[in-house]
């Protein structure tokens, strides 16, 4: 299925059955805004082009719980100026880190120049897509610090990660983590009365 499509059939499944969530999708972000992402560094993966170009992310950020977390692990689309601050902070880490002879332990596992973040929890873990030439150019890769987990691909490309989301959100089927556990969605009503999809 394109990429396109499963956007689409995503945002029908969100605004039938957690609105709130779907109230949380911002709307396509401009061409300059996802040109500024990169600058001509490099260029951009073209799946995050389709998906900023359909929605920029999310309104909220970083929240505890609440709408806007739907992608599994409970993780926060972050919209075009967030990819773009977080690809820079990882090229400011990545020369501190070359001045101060760490690069081994920053390099390719917290930090790249080529990495472009994606979203991010309110723990601080983050969905990055690896723009290094190789075998995991375009592939989504997790960085979670409280697990240990620097760089690990978590899906092969932005595409299959929302294919499996879409897929997990219609069926109920599983979603197996980066440490292989299970987690499933399920839609939770908060003392305020919005509803979320909430991943446990």
């Amino acid at each position: 299925m394109q990429l396109q499509d499963v956007l689409n059939r995503l945002d029908r499944w969100l605004e039938v059955n957690v609105p709130d969530d779907f109230g949380t999708l911002n709307p396509p972000a401009t061409a300059s805004e996802i040109d500024a992402i990169t600058e001509n560094r490099f260029s951009l993966v073209p799946e995050i082009r389709t998906w900023l170009e359909h929605h920029n992310g999310v309104s909220t950020h970083f929240r505890h719980s609440g709408p806007g977390g739907f992608i599994p692990g409970g993780h926060y689309p972050v919209d075009a100026e967030r990819m773009m601050l977080g690809q820079r902070d990882m090229e400011q880490d990545v020369a501190w880190s070359q001045e101060d002879d760490n690069a081994d332990f920053v390099v390719g596992r917290t930090a790249h120049v080529k990495w472009v973040p994606i979203s991010s929890t309110h723990v601080g873990t983050q969905l990055i897509v690896d723009h290094r030439e190789g075998p995991t150019h375009g592939a989504v890769l997790e960085i979670d610090q409280d697990l240990e987990l620097w760089g690990v691909v978590r899906w092969k490309s932005l595409s299959e990660m929302f294919q499996e989301t879409l897929e997990s959100l219609e069926t109920g089927r599983p979603v197996v983590t980066a440490i292989g556990r299970e987690i499933r969605p399920e839609t939770v009503r908060e003392s305020d009365g919005t509803s979320s999809v909430v991943w446990t």
